[in-house]
C-alpha cells in the first residue's frame, strides 16, 4: 500500500535512530492488550499508531495536537497502518485535553513539555486523565548537550545558541523530577538515550535537521542569513572529509500517577 502524502512523514522522525525511540518508550510503558493511552503532541502520528497495534483490536489511542495539519496527517497515517478503529485524533493542546478525568492507562509526550511555557500545567492535565495509578513517559531534550562538529567552532556555538530560542525550555530534562512531584507523580525510571550520527545519510537524524536549523535561525534566531548558510555549508563540508560528527542527549521518563488522590481519598 502505497503511502499518500508526502506530508505523512517528517524525515527527521522517520529514521532508525528516532525509531528506536519510540521503540524505548514503547517497551516501558508496556502497552496491555485492551488499554487506553493519550499521545500528546501525536505530530505525524507515528507513535500513536504503532501504539494502537499494540494494544490490539480492544484497546484504544487518543492523539493530540495543537497543529491542524498534523491531525490530518495523523489520520491518515492510521488509514495506512489500518489501525484506524483502534485512533482518534483531535486538535487540542496538552493542557486541554479534551477527555474526562482519569480516561486513560498510560499518556506519552515525546518531545512536548520542552515547547510549553507552563510544563506544570501541561504535567496537571496528563495528571488528571490518567487512571490512579496510571504510567506517564515524558521525553525530551538538553540542547545544551548538542554537538555538531564544523570548522568553525566559535559561529556553531553562535548558531547552537540561537537554536535554543525555538523551545521554551531548552534545558528541560534537569528540572523535570521535581516537576513531576510537585504535580503528584511518583518517578519510576529515568533513562538517557543518545542520537549519535557519524555520517550524513537519510537513516540518521541530524542531516535533516541542518537546513532546519538554518532557517529558523536565519528568521528568528536573530542570525543573519549569510552566517546561517556559512554554518551549514560547514557542517556538510565535514561529511566530505570524513568527519561528521552529531551526537545530542534525550531523556525518558517514566512516572505514576498515585493511586488516591494528593488529598488523600480514593
Amino acid at each position: 500500500m502505497t503511502i499518500a502524502s508526502p506530508a505523512l512523514l517528517d524525515p527527521a522522525r522517520s529514521t532508525p535512530d528516532v525509531s528506536e525511540q519510540r521503540a524505548r518508550i514503547r517497551a516501558i510503558i508496556a502497552p496491555r492488550t485492551g488499554e487506553r493511552g493519550l499521545d500528546i503532541g501525536c505530530g505525524f502520528g507515528l507513535l500513536s499508531c504503532e501504539l494502537a497495534r499494540d494494544v490490539g483490536p480492544t484497546g484504544r489511542i487518543m492523539g493530540v495536537d495543537a497543529v491542524p495539519d498534523m491531525i490530518i496527517a495523523c489520520e491518515e497515517r492510521a488509514r495506512h497502518d489500518a489501525v484506524t478503529g483502534r485512533t482518534e485524533f483531535r486538535q487540542a493542546d496538552p493542557e486541554a485535553v479534551p477527555a474526562s478525568s482519569g480516561s486513560f492507562d498510560f499518556v506519552t509526550a515525546m518531545q512536548v513539555y520542552e515547547y510549553m511555557a507552563d510544563v506544570e500545567r501541561g504535567l496537571a492535565e496528563a495528571y488528571r486523565v490518567l487512571k490512579p495509578g496510571g504510567r506517564l513517559a515524558v521525553l525530551d531534550t538538553d540542547w545544551e548537550s548538542c554537538v555538531w562538529h564544523a570548522g568553525d567552532r566559535e559561529r556553531t556555538a553562535r548558531i547552537l545558541r540561537a537554536w535554543e530560542q525555538r523551545f521554551a525550555h531548552p534545558h528541560l530534562p534537569a528540572h523535570l523530577p521535581e516537576l513531576l512531584r510537585r504535580s503528584g507523580f511518583a518517578l519510576r525510571s529515568v533513562t538517557m538515550i543518545p542520537v549519535v550520527n557519524v555520517e550524513m545519510s537519510e537513516q540518521t537524524y541530524s542531516p535533516g535537521m541542518i537546513d532546519v536549523v538554518a532557517r529558523f535561525v536565519a528568521t528568528r534566531g536573530g542570525v543573519g542569513e549569510e552566517e546561517a548558510a556559512r554554518w551549514a555549508d560547514d557542517v556538510r563540508s565535514q561529511a566530505a572529509r570524513g568527519e561528521y560528527f552529531f551526537s545530542l542527549s534525550r531523556y525518558l521518563f517514566v512516572a505514576e500517577r498515585a493511586r488516591t488522590s494528593r488529598g488523600g481519598a480514593a
